[in-house]
């Protein structure tokens, strides 16, 4: 028994040190299964979970975290939103911001849009979520994005 313990010690601290050494916030499982058995990666992953060190945002989807000191909490490095924008672009996926960002960038709205909304520009079906918030994706063609598309501001998909 204690040889399988220090074989998990190892190969926690392995994974660890390839998170730490990593320089973006967002770790995909992808990037550590080379480390050893999936089996023994998921016990390990858990632990740094249970640890605070990471915090788990989407399926296969963890970001580096730290303990709040406020609430002990652990909290997402560089905080949810810029962490999602992260993974998403990790992932492949082709994303902008949401039609009230891009007003307000634009200055057609004196609006601060509060929330993160992105709009897809590929296909994504996953959730990534953080405690109770999640991000949100726009669909379809609001008011803003059409402000946006009457002052040439995007294209207008409809338009060849």
């Amino acid at each position: 028994m204690d040889k399988m313990t220090n074989k998990f010690k190892r190969l926690k601290a392995k994974i660890f040190k390839r998170i730490l050494d990593m320089p973006d916030n967002v770790i995909l499982r992808r990037e550590i299964n080379d480390l050893g058995n999936p089996n023994q990666i998921n016990r390990c992953i858990r632990a740094l979970i249970e640890a605070k060190e990471l915090v788990k945002i989407g399926h296969g989807i963890y970001a580096k975290s730290y303990i709040s000191q406020y609430s002990n909490k652990p909290l997402i490095k560089g905080g949810a939103d810029y962490a999602w924008l992260e993974a998403l672009t990790k992932l492949g996926v082709k994303w902008e911001l949401g039609s009230a960002a891009q007003a307000y960038n634009a200055g057609i709205s004196t609006q601060v849009p509060v929330r993160m909304i992105v709009r897809l520009n590929s296909r994504y079906r996953g959730k990534l979520y953080y405690n109770e918030r999640s991000l949100i994706i726009e669909k379809g063609c609001n008011m803003w994005r059409q402000m946006l598309i009457e002052n040439n501001l995007v294209k207008n998909p409809k338009k060849k």
